[in-house]
């Protein structure tokens, strides 16, 4: 049977920079570890068949493992906001966000430098409202400015829209659980990307995008869960519920300030974001308490899991292309269309 002379070398860079485990590996192309770790070690050469699923699992073009493997890694490095001690990063998270690298490259291949770019200074815990209230500014935006969309959906998609025209690149991310990571960061000093679960609620992704511009403005890239332990998700949860529900309108539009779940979700509702997300704000301005925030997360999450299981169960069918047409960046599907 013929093998493929494969430089083995750049079998194993492809494996660890993708954070593939050598059992999900081998379990792909139907051997067991020990074979792969031969393929690896240029003991045993690949079957075309076995390079094609290596490829596959890789996401990897078959004429990439020919070659001597690369000098750098080209799955983009982010500071791990998580909170979790040696979290390792998924091997689907690490292809999407190698993805993400790829079609911004070919954004400014194909549609040069963008016109637009967020401008402000760093943020920190003594500037965070300033800093929402100048990007507000930056966007021509009052602080009773409230999208006029109604659906969730609707409304993150004006924002998106809104920081696209401002030179950042949105994706989302395909079937990887929320409670991996909410949203991660990218800074390039031109089309920087944000990546945001689209496994979250719409609302939940409308403040995780705000937090996560926070990170970039502070020129920071970040994997991020958007824990409340860690300082730099703080900060950047605070930016965010700053951004979306300026002080002076939520002080204007707070009513049943004695019952934070009647409170929260009532500025929800004005102001088009989540539960979580007014609570956040509220607490930020001492209308609730901690353990309140944290009995309205919990409903929260536990409300939207029931919600995806009854999705799951309801047997309704989105289409590949629409799914797909959602996690590339309408900007980037834009330019590559002019191009052709």
């Amino acid at each position: 049977m013929a093998r493929a002379p494969i430089n083995p070398l750049t079998l194993t860079w492809a494996r660890e920079v993708s954070h593939m485990a050598t059992d999900d590996l081998a379990r792909a192309v139907g051997v067991k570890p020990p074979r792969v770790n031969e393929f690896e070690s240029g003991e045993a050469l690949p079957t075309f068949r076995q390079l094609t699923l290596l490829a596959t699992k890789l996401d990897r073009p078959l004429g990439f493992f020919f070659a001597p493997p690369p000098s750098v890694p080209d799955v983009p490095g982010t500071a791990d906001f998580r909170g979790r001690a040696h979290a390792t990063l998924p091997a689907e998270l690490a292809k999407q966000m190698r993805r993400a690298q790829q079609h911004r490259d070919v954004m400014l291949e194909l549609g040069g430098r963008p016109e637009q770019r967020l401008v402000s200074g760093a943020i920190g815990w003594n500037n965070v409202a300033a800093r929402a209230t100048q990007l507000r500014k930056q966007f021509e935006l009052t602080d009773v400015f409230v999208p006029p969309e109604s659906a969730h959906n609707q409304v993150f998609n004006f924002w998106r829209g809104l920081l696209e025209h401002h030179g950042i690149l949105v994706f989302h991310t395909t079937k990887i659980p929320p409670e991996v990571f909410r949203g991660l960061s990218v800074h390039h000093e031109d089309v920087p990307i944000i990546l945001v679960n689209g496994g979250d609620s719409p609302a939940g992704r409308t403040f995780t995008l705000f937090h996560e511009v926070a990170h970039l403005i502070n020129r920071t890239s970040g994997l991020c869960t958007l824990d409340e332990t860690v300082d730099e998700e703080a900060i950047a949860n605070n930016f965010a519920a700053n951004f979306l529900m300026p002080e002076t309108t939520v002080r204007i539009n707070l009513k049943h300030p004695d019952d934070p779940f009647a409170a929260s979700e009532h500025l929800a509702r004005h102001f088009k974001v989540s539960n979580l997300a007014a609570a956040v704000r509220l607490r930020r301005l001492d209308v609730i308490g901690n353990e309140d925030l944290d009995a309205i997360r919990t409903a929260s999450e536990e409300t939207w899991a029931q919600t995806r299981e009854a999705r799951k169960l309801s047997g309704g069918f989105v289409p590949a292309w629409r799914l797909r047409y959602r996690d590339l960046s309408p900007t980037y599907i834009g330019v590559v269309a002019r191009a052709r």
